[in-house]
Order: structure tokens, then sequence, then C-alpha cells
């Protein structure tokens, strides 16, 4: 579904644009020249050619108002053709074959694609009115005597009206022809374009896929190492746990560096299928931060760099409304970024809060490194699909492609640009601002966060967990037991159903929405019949957008979590949705972390 707009110069636009020129010169045309036969016959007395040309012009203004005016562009076009053809056909009778009158028909003929409106219905009438006219034009010569039915119409006379004829016919098939060839040159000229862009497009994508299975397999042999590592551990006489923890963190920035890129593939896709927006509510910018900042503090550390951070104080309590996500995207792509293509020197994350009313919050964002910069060559294709920064005195780096044209397509949804300080061999910086609307409510207490890393925070809580997939089951079930609640598992939705209908004191269902023998939205259909205030959370792997989260309020879902999640996400997604212990919190919808 990739959906192109084209811009104004398009060649399709473009002969959209000539087509409606060109059917006004063939009505202008067509009218100067039933005029010039009107005045001939009326010097020769040809009193009913007289009427039919007349009756061609009123035919041809009347399919002017009707196409031009009303917009009526079929009912125009078949007014226009009749009309014409009738009227020849009229004068051919009167006139006699030796006239010429009949090569009239191939004008209008070849004038038809220009009459007809480029549209679903274009081959279809095309084909209607190439019949009726030939129809016509076959009946009409046909039943045309050979010389005219006028008696006092001379030799000379019906000589003078061939040549005419055949010039006027000849002119208009010749002016007809050009348009064809202009036109034709138009497609041509695109089809070239669009064959070469697909041959581009096909190989950047080849080249992004080879790319991508790099990354992939760099991403595996790293987990593939470091769970080689800790199998070693069971034949140590005694477990290194600083040793574990420092394995745990590298598995987790592979696991991470592994979402990413689906999730930049993914988002490829939806921005070229048309499917791409922001989904915004009320967040905190300065945990956001934080959070971004220890992640790529320790990557940075790994590399030798110095991961510096300045955000001015006013951005702490600044509560405003954004995709969490997406801004999260931009920061990753950036950092990430800097740091793959920085060998020596400093990272700086700045964060500024430029202007602030009532309502608003205009903050500035910077990304600066140290690394090989941006060469002007580079520059001008760095924002496109599958393109990668290279470097004539460093390696080439490996990456998808698609950080830097994600990130330009987000910015653009927030109605933001960004701007690139260029400064070859001496880094780069990226900086954009964007103007954010304040939220009046505080999309989470202060307090939350020390809430949730109570391990007792959902103690006595009862939660049922329905999975299909084993090591999620594994995983939840784990960490809910560690913050005291009591699970239940299982494994498809009529399960999950059985369980519910047996323990009614369930506080909250976790159901994941594609589940063998009952989905997760069959399910809940029949729990929430079964209680209707039954706190019910959805898990699903596919991204949140506005279709989603109208299909999980319409089935009664209270909120979602998304595949993978993070133990702060379903922890801090549960305690919100207790009803008891976050009375006094203002629940939001909590989006994967």
């Amino acid at each position: 579904m990739r959906k192109l707009i084209a811009n104004d110069s398009s060649p399709y636009v473009k002969e959209e644009k000539n087509i409606d020129v060109f059917t006004f010169i063939i009505h202008i045309t067509a009218i100067i020249f039933s005029a010039l036969n009107m005045l001939v016959n009326y010097q020769k007395g040809l009193t009913e050619s007289i009427c039919f040309d007349a009756f061609i012009i009123t035919a041809i203004v009347i399919a002017m108002i009707v196409y031009f005016k009303h917009k009526k562009f079929v009912l125009g076009a078949y007014i226009s053709v009749l009309g014409t053809t009738i009227g020849v056909s009229g004068a051919l009778y009167f006139e006699g074959r030796l006239s010429f009158n009949f090569l009239y028909y191939f004008a209008i003929i070849l004038s038809i694609p220009f009459l007809i409106k480029r549209n679903n219905y274009f081959i279809r009438d095309n084909f209607i009115l190439f019949i009726t006219v030939s129809v016509i034009a076959t009946i009409a010569i046909f039943i045309a005597p050979v010389y005219p039915k006028y008696a006092f119409v001379t030799a000379d006379d019906i000589y003078f009206k061939m040549i005419l004829n055949s010039t006027i016919s000849l002119l208009i098939t010749v002016m007809l022809m050009v348009f064809a060839v202009y036109v034709s040159r138009d497609y041509f000229i695109s089809f070239l374009k669009d064959k070469k862009f697909a041959v581009k497009e096909k190989d950047k994508r080849l080249i992004a896929l080879t790319s991508l299975g790099h990354e992939l397999r760099t991403q595996i042999t790293s987990i593939n190492g470091i769970t080689q590592l800790i199998s070693e551990q069971k034949t140590e006489p005694k477990i290194n746990r600083e040793l574990i923890k420092k394995y745990a963190l590298i598995l987790d920035n592979c696991n991470d560096q592994m979402l990413n890129i689906v999730n930049d593939v993914l988002d490829i896709h939806k921005i070229e299928s048309g499917k791409f927006e922001l989904l915004e509510k009320p967040e905190n910018l300065n945990l956001l931060l934080s959070s971004i900042a220890s992640e790529f503090n320790l990557l940075a550390d790994n590399k030798g760099l110095n991961f510096k951070r300045e955000i001015t104080p006013e951005i702490t309590n600044l509560n405003i409304d954004f995709d969490k996500m997406r801004l999260a995207q931009i920061f990753k792509n950036l950092l990430s970024n800097a740091i793959k293509y920085t060998d020596a020197g400093e990272i700086n994350l700045k964060v500024e809060l430029i202007e602030e009313t009532d309502t608003k919050a205009s903050v500035l964002f910077k990304v600066e490194d140290t690394g090989i910069g941006i060469s002007e060559t580079d520059y001008s294709k760095i924002f496109e699909s599958f393109q990668q920064i290279k470097s004539e005195s460093a390696d080439i780096y490996g990456g998808t492609g698609l950080g830097l044209s994600l990130t330009k397509t987000i910015l653009d949804k927030m109605q933001s640009k960004i701007i690139i300080e260029r400064n070859v061999d001496k880094g780069s910086i990226f900086s954009f601002t964007i103007d954010f609307n304040k939220t009046t409510q505080e999309h989470l207490r202060k307090n939350i966060e020390n809430i949730i890393n109570n391990p007792c925070c959902l103690k006595y809580k009862k939660i049922l967990v329905a999975d299909d997939n084993k090591v999620t089951l594994l995983y939840a079930d784990t960490l809910l037991k560690k913050h005291k609640a009591k699970t239940h598992l299982a494994k498809d939705g009529l399960e999950a159903v059985e369980i519910a209908k047996t323990h009614k004191e369930i506080d909250i269902i976790l159901l994941d929405l594609e589940m063998p023998k009952l989905s997760g939205l069959k399910a809940i259909e029949q729990i929430k019949a079964l209680n209707p205030n039954q706190t019910v959370i959805a898990f699903t792997a596919n991204t949140p957008n506005e279709a989603l989260l109208k299909k999980l309020n319409r089935y009664g879902f209270d909120d979602f979590i998304t595949k993978p999640f993070k133990k702060e996400t379903l922890i801090k997604a549960i305690f919100l949705n207790c009803k008891e212990d976050s009375k006094n919190i203002d629940k939001a919808i909590v989006l994967n972390e």
C-alpha cells in the first residue's frame, strides 16, 4: 500500500491539467469549423446543411456548459460526441458521400479520449462512444447518396465541398494526433521515471535486507554468547552475581536493539501504507528523558565515550501531551547514530524550555556528537529510507538506514523540522523544536515510581494471565509473584473463561488477543457477560493506533500492554487499574515503555 501523493510537477498531474485544456480546444475548434461550414452553406443556399451545422454548434455549447460549469463530465462528453455525430450524419445525407463529410467521423472518434474524464469508467465510456459513433457512421454512409440531394449544386460546388471537408478533417485529425502524442509522451516519461524509481527502491531494499540480517545476526550472536556464559556459571563453585548482572544488562540491551530494528521496519511499512499516526496523551517529559539517558549512558560507556546530559530545571515538572513511544523513537535513533558514528569524544543531549504559556510549552532538543560528521553529498539523502551515512575516512557502519527517515517523518507529524549543523570530521548537531500542549492533569503523581518499585505493591491481588506463549506466561507470573500477587495462568481463551467463572474474586485479567480455541476478543465478551465490572487488560503485539484503541474500547478492555513489555510497564498498568489502590491517582492508559 504505498500511497503516492502526486505533486504539481508530476507528469500525471500535468497530463490531467492538459486534458482539460485539450477538451476546451476541441470544443472551440468544432464550433469554429462548424461556423465556417455554416457560412459556406449559407452562401450556397444549402438550407438543411445550415440547420445541421446549427445543431452541432448548439450541442457543443450545451456540452461545454454541462462539462465545465456544472462539472458533469460524462454527460458533457456524451452530448458533444453524439451531437456532432448526428449533425455530421444529417449533413452527409443531404450533401452526399462525394462531399467527404464522412471524414469528420475519424476526427470525432479521435477526440473521444480527450472528452471522457479519466476515472474508473474511462475505458467503459470510451468503448460505448466508439461503438455508438461507428454504428451511426456506418448507417449514415450506407444510406447517404453519392451525389447531393440539392438539384442546384454544380460539380464545382461538390469539388469545393470535398476539398473544404477534407482539409478541415485533416487539420482536426492532425491536431488530435499531436495531442495524443503529447499525452503519450507524458505517460512514457512517467513510466520510465517510475521504472527507474522502482529499480532504485528494489536495490535499496535488498541492501537494507542484507543490513537488517547482519544487524539481527549480530544481536543474536551476542545473545547466544551471553547465554553460553551464563550457562557456564553453573560449573563455577560460586555464582558471580556482579557478572550475572552485567550479562543481564547486555541481554537487555540486545533485546532493545532488536526491538528497535523490528519497530523501524514495521513503521516504514506503516508510513508507506499511509497508516502512520500519533497517539498523544498526558506524559512527564523528564521521566522519559531520564530513562533514555540512562540507557544510552551505558552504551556510551561501553564505547569509551563521555555521555553528557544538559536539561534545564524547568523540564522536571513539565506535564504535556505527546506520543511517548514516538518521541522515544526519535531520541533512540539520533543517540544511537551519534554513538555509532563517534569513536572518541562525547555525546551531548541538550533539552531547553524556550517558551511557556498556560496552554503551550515550546521545547528545544539537541543531540551533539564529535563523530565523523556529514558530508555535503550525504546531507541530501540521509533522510531517505534505507540510506546510511558513510565517510571516506571511516569504515562503513551497519544499520538498516531507516532511523533518520523515520525521525523526519515523526517530526513532520509533530509539525516540527529537524535541523543539522554540518561540521565534517568534527561531529554533527541535530536539533528540533516541538510545541507541546500542556495537560491540566498530572499523568502520574510524583510517588508513583516509588510505589510500583515496592515489592509488596500488588500484595493480595488476584490476577489471571492468559497467553498461549509459555515464555510470556512464565515471565509475567514470575514478576507478579515477586510483587506478592496471587496468579492464575491460562494457555488459551477457553481456559481463561473457565477460570474467570470459577474464581470470581479475581481483581484483574491480562488477556492476550491472539490465542487458540478462543481469541481474546471473544473471551472478553464471555468474561464481561459473567461480570460487567471485571477489569481486563489486553496483551497485544500490535503497535497501538487509533483504530486499535477504538476496537479495544468497544470490546470493553480497560487498558492494554504492548508486547514485548518490561517489568515497569506490567506493574504500572496493573497498579493503575487496581481501582481501590489507584483512586487517588489520575488513571491513564500506559503504553509500552
